[in-house]
């Protein structure tokens, strides 16, 4: 062949109205003579099944959204008992300085200066109890996913704020160690945090039969490779059962008597839609480790 048109894609019109999209191509035989070879091709299955994968994709997608929520729904849920006692805190303590105001504003003469700091407090504790809600309301809302630049220490701090009372209530130790100069990560704040609330609410039940020994959680970010973030929760409850480590992110997979099996396939799930991994390893002399990676942002991009 020594000419040709390079094939293109063109809408025409049935009889009927209806559209049909076809392929277009042309090539010459030989120079100099007049022949060639044109084919029209009928693309409507194609597009039919584009069409009908496309929306296979969005159900998934859609379903997939459904079951996170549900799973931070039901997550919050196990946490009433200490979220109610994080925000009644806040609570009481404004109620007690409102009291020492009307106390110092009875006074002969009224001390205006003691009446500031109470109001100042009351003031703090007042915002406390609203970060509070609204990090609650994050959560539980389903909200479309949103890909923002994200300091993961700031990510992770909001969730062991929410589970303060939790740990303290089943005698768990909470520590934090928190790498200073971490790269910016782009992800989904609520969907981050959800992975983390589910591994460090999994690693306070895994303790909570513990008889023997320290209940220590320790939740540490780090860098990792390829200027990666590493997110960490160790814990020094009963390990991990070898023989059932290779099924722990496997859906509906549980070793709990009321457990769904999807916590850990959700956040599996979502770390890898971040472009990370996620995985699990022994603590030791006893525990589990369970950490994930979350790319960091490339620099330039905003």
């Amino acid at each position: 062949m020594t000419g040709s048109l390079q094939p293109f894609e063109k809408e025409y019109f049935r009889k009927d109205g209806s559209r049909v999209p076809v392929l277009l191509g042309v090539a010459s035989l030989e120079e100099g003579e007049n022949e060639g070879v044109e084919f029209v091709l009928d693309l409507t299955e194609r597009k039919r099944a584009e069409a009908e994968a496309r929306e296979s994709e969005r159900r998934y997608r859609e379903m997939q959204m459904a079951l996170a929520h549900a799973n931070r729904v039901a997550t919050m849920g196990q946490l009433t008992a200490s979220i109610a006692h994080e925000i009644k805190q806040p609570i009481t303590a404004s109620v007690a300085n409102a009291q020492t105001a009307l106390r110092w504003l009875g006074a002969h003469p009224p001390n205006q200066e003691e009446v500031r700091e109470a109001l100042d407090r009351i003031v703090k504790a007042g915002k406390r109890a609203g970060d509070i809600i609204d990090r609650i309301r994050a959560l539980i809302t389903k909200a479309p996913v949103q890909k923002d630049k994200l300091d993961i220490n700031e990510v992770v701090g909001e969730v062991i704020a929410l589970t303060g009372s939790d740990a303290v209530k089943n005698g768990v130790l909470v520590q934090t160690q928190f790498a200073q100069g971490l790269p910016l990560v782009q992800g989904d704040r609520v969907q981050l945090q959800q992975v983390v609330l589910n591994l460090v609410i999994n690693a306070i039940e895994a303790m909570r039969d513990i008889s023997e020994g320290a209940l220590d959680l320790l939740v540490s970010t780090q860098k990792a490779e390829r200027d990666d973030v590493l997110v960490a929760v160790s814990d020094t409850g009963p390990g991990l059962d070898p023989e059932t480590l290779p099924h722990i992110f496997d859906a509906f997979y549980t070793t709990k008597s009321d457990g769904t099996g999807m916590g850990l396939s959700i956040c599996r799930s979502i770390v890898e839609a971040h472009g990370g991994r996620l995985w699990a390893t022994a603590n030791m002399p006893r525990g589990a480790i369970l950490q994930f990676t979350v790319p960091s942002q490339p620099d330039g991009e905003s």
